[in-house]
């Protein structure tokens, strides 16, 4: 039903039209309409001058988070799935607001004849196929599509809203591959381009290079000064280009249950597996007594935990098994019926519904005149069975998802279906045609398949979990409280550490969207803290309260975006200063030993030097034995027959090569393929970063730290 949907919790094209619209991020509406004379306050963002208001962005995240419980069929999302969902709506709102600036920049446009085409043509846009593809039989229907169209003012309000949603998400996908498509496609390849990829490619040198590795010298024996320091980073620091971040060390109190708490909650367990043994209405005092929700499942063996199987299976209704500890919870559990019944069931269906039940808002009718109209539907087909698929495929069955498959519901699991549903199925025979009524009005029902039925339980189960109690967490609270005013600073933040034996953490270059740190799956808070314009290097923060740990953080480093400061990568870069300190030892010592071919071919073993052969052309990307060396690549192709080089400063050692022959490549005039492959690597790449150098163009102002 549409209501397969609310039977089986899924809800049929619905649920698909959702996922589309979720994946596309229907964004059209929600650009045009900004009010761009609100105040600072209400402002979560401005991409080009175009202002995104707080609350505008917050109805997209709702909708977007809807979307996606319903096209994960979840209730509720985790933190961390929600937070997501928003930095995903964001980076998506950038960019179809970047792409929006140029299509118009560009007078690119959706005429209606194409966008027509998409939809009913005879290639129709990939979003068509799937919201309009019978999820039964995998096949696409185009008259499904007409037919939808056709009665596009009479279809559920929410549903048309996504149908809308789709044929924007059309125009968006289609303006948007215009656009790639032309950047793709702007690029000219000259003869002189591919002439020299091709002799970058066939040309080839075979040469006999010398390496003196760099750890030939120990680290200990190289002695780096500042100004080696100053020297290497004044060089180098446009290579450690960052975006801001900040790091930070911090301890965590967990908060877990006492001694005496476990005390407790023993005697109390107990206490209640007493009542539970003995209680009358099974239902209403799990509902009282547990912390989970009372559940009417039929458990097969081998579906429960061992021992709860095997008791619960080998002993008579009422019996008891408990308490026992699993998942950091007391659990006790009851046998409250014992059934033979079939795993799967089958079954197809047609659903009058009455106004009321929000099934089909367009049905006028009331819940008599839908009981009356159910009966005779029931008595024409019970005595003509031919007459069940012509009318559950008409438009008299109010379930549009099933109606497209004559009715069939499919194979389902016992108790997947809404309770009066699945027991008129369950306690029928296979080809019974009966007639029941549920929430969502009233079912003709025939019963076409069973699985072969096995013994099953049904089991009620109270769980307690094992926790601290409020004592415990304002003791915990309190020891953590008063870790954060006695430290001041970084020197009393660690000598309570070390004085309280706390284990400290640390985390590094936390970005500003960084929702977790290590060993904290949801500290969003303390990020925000971090990054707070106030905040200075040695500042302590507040206790933080995050699902069962209270946290207290001290902020370590400031790494602002651009390049990073010396004493930000001077450790990191110590290695590398190291290595030019012995790369120029390494050179003067070649230097002043290798005057010739004649002196590098007999002195390099007494020099410690390996040899080695390689056919290499300007274009390979790694010298075998060593990976990556371009300088000592590049150098060779400088160089005759019979030539030898220099010492060559590469990345894991000193070089120098003897070219003992170069085979220039074969001349041609036909340089269509080097031309494709360049063409095709420019495609590739521009579709990859187009995004990219769009937001590197554009002034973007994020504000999101201030409200999330």
């Amino acid at each position: 039903m549409a209501l397969i949907g609310d039977i089986r919790k899924r809800s049929g094209l619905l649920v698909i039209i959702i996922g589309v619209a979720l994946a596309a991020f229907i964004l059209g509406d929600f650009l045009s309409n900004r009010n761009p004379g609100r105040g600072r306050v209400n402002l979560i963002g401005e991409i080009n001058g175009d202002k995104i208001l707080a609350t505008d962005f917050n109805n997209l995240v709702d909708q977007n988070l809807e979307n996606q419980r319903l096209n994960s069929g979840k209730e509720n999302l985790t933190q961390e799935e929600q937070f997501q969902v928003r930095q995903q709506t964001w980076e998506q709102l950038v960019a179809e607001t970047l792409l929006e600036e140029q299509v118009e920049k560009l007078g690119m446009t959706v005429s209606v004849e194409e966008l027509d085409d998409f939809i009913r043509g005879k290639n129709p846009h990939p979003y068509i196929r799937q919201s309009f593809t019978d999820p039964q039989t995998g096949q696409f229907d185009p008259t499904s599509v007409t037919n939808f169209l056709q009665n596009l003012d009479q279809v559920d309000p929410q549903m048309r809203q996504r149908y809308l949603s789709i044929e924007k998400a059309i125009k968006e996908d289609r303006l948007n591959t215009k656009y790639r498509n032309l950047i793709a496609k702007a690029y000219y390849i000259p003869k002189a381009f591919a002439e020299r990829e091709y002799n970058n490619r066939s040309t080839t040198a075979t040469v006999r290079f010398f390496s003196l590795p760099y750890r030939t010298i120990a680290d200990s024996l190289v002695q780096v000064t500042d100004a080696d320091f100053e020297k290497y980073y004044n060089e180098n620091k446009f290579r450690y280009h960052q975006e801001a971040g900040r790091d930070i060390e911090y301890v965590a109190f967990d908060v877990v249950p006492s001694a005496t708490d476990r005390e407790n909650i023993n005697k109390e367990v107990n206490q209640l597996y007493s009542e539970f043994a003995s209680a009358t209405n099974i239902k209403d005092f799990v509902t009282s007594n547990s912390d989970d929700r009372y559940d009417s499942t039929w458990y097969k063996k081998g579906t429960l935990s061992y021992q709860v199987d095997s008791a619960m299976f080998n002993s008579p209704i009422g019996a008891t098994f408990g308490p026992f500890v699993e998942s950091n919870m007391y659990q006790m559990a009851r046998l409250v019926d014992v059934q033979t019944r079939p795993d799967s069931l089958r079954a197809s269906h047609i659903l009058i519904s009455y106004a009321g039940t929000n099934v089909n808002p367009e049905t006028k009718l009331n819940k008599s005149q839908a009981k009356a109209k159910a009966d005779s539907i029931y008595n024409l087909v019970k005595s003509n069975v031919a007459k069940f698929e012509e009318i559950a495929g008409s438009p008299v069955n109010d379930d549009k998802a099933s109606a497209a498959t004559k009715g069939d519901l499919n194979w389902f699991n016992d108790g997947a279906m809404v309770a009066p549903f699945n027991k008129a199925v369950l306690e029928g025979k296979v080809g019974d045609v009966t007639i029941v009524e549920s929430q969502f009005g009233f079912h003709v029902i025939r019963i076409t398949g069973k699985t072969t039925p096995t013994k099953k339980v049904r089991v009620a189960f109270v769980k307690r979990a094992i926790e601290a109690s409020s004592r415990t967490m304002q003791d915990i609270y309190t020891q953590a409280s008063q870790f954060a005013s006695k430290a001041k600073d970084q020197e009393s933040f660690d000598k309570l550490v070390e004085e309280q034996k706390i284990s400290k953490r640390e985390a590094e270059r936390i970005s500003v969207e960084q929702n977790s740190l290590p060993g904290l799956a949801n500290a969003r808070e303390v990020v925000r803290w971090a990054f707070d314009e106030k905040r200075e290097i040695g500042d302590v923060s507040q206790v933080f309260d995050l699902e069962g740990r209270y946290v207290i953080a001290i902020l370590t480093e400031i790494r602002e975006k651009g390049n990073p400061t010396l004493d930000q990568i001077k450790e990191f870069i110590e290695p590398l200063v190291k290595r030019e300190k012995k790369a120029e030892q390494l050179i003067t010592k070649l230097n002043t030993q290798i005057k010739s071919k004649a002196d590098l071919e007999t002195k390099y073993s007494s020099l410690e030097m390996a040899v080695d052969t390689a056919v290499l052309t300007l274009s390979s990307s790694s010298l075998p034995g060593f990976g990556k060396e371009d300088e000592f690549i590049g150098t060779v192709f400088t160089l005759k027959a019979g030539d030898m080089s220099k010492p060559i400063k590469g990345n894991q050692g000193i070089f120098m090569a003897i070219i003992d022959n170069v085979v220039a490549a074969s001349p041609k005039d036909d340089y269509t393929n080097e031309k494709r492959i360049m063409s095709s690597t420019f495609s590739n790449r521009s579709q990859r970063e187009i995004n990219e150098a769009l937001k590197r163009r554009s002034e973007i102002e994020d504000h999101r730290l201030m409200f999330y």
